[in-house]
């Protein structure tokens, strides 16, 4: 973030879990691993957005529920159960996708309360069956 000379950030910018900005311009997206000191690399993007929902992807994957998103109302679809062990390719390709998709217009807060309870829906009837 850039400074306006008194050493605080500007207001005007918006920050995101895992979401830098680079010197170049781009946006660089990385996640910590839990209980870990570890980084996985979810790469460089043209927009802070792309960047923060390939964490939220990554972030799911790694915690389910117990995720914090920056967009808990446009959840990816496609995640599978966190219980999965996933490699980090995996992982980095699943945030690639999600970062990749359009961002649907933003819901109202009933829709996005609906969506957050159909996702824990989904990942709870998941672990049962696993």
């Amino acid at each position: 973030m850039e400074s306006s000379g008194s050493g605080q950030p500007e207001a005007a910018e918006v920050r995101n879990r895992g979401v830098r900005k680079r010197r170049w311009g781009k946006w660089a997206s990385e996640i910590r691993l839990p209980h870990s000191r570890g980084r996985i690399w979810l790469g460089s993007y043209d927009s802070p957005e792309k960047a923060a929902r390939a964490f939220d992807a990554a972030s799911l994957c790694l915690r389910g529920r117990a995720a914090v998103l920056n967009f808990p109302q446009h959840l990816p679809p496609d995640i599978p159960s966190f219980q999965a062990s996933l490699s980090y390719r995996q992982i980095q390709a699943i945030a690639a996708r999600h970062a990749d998709r359009p961002t649907p217009s933003r819901p109202s807060q009933a829709e996005t309360q609906g969506a957050v309870s159909s996702f824990i829906d989904i990942m709870a009837a998941a672990k049962t069956i696993l």
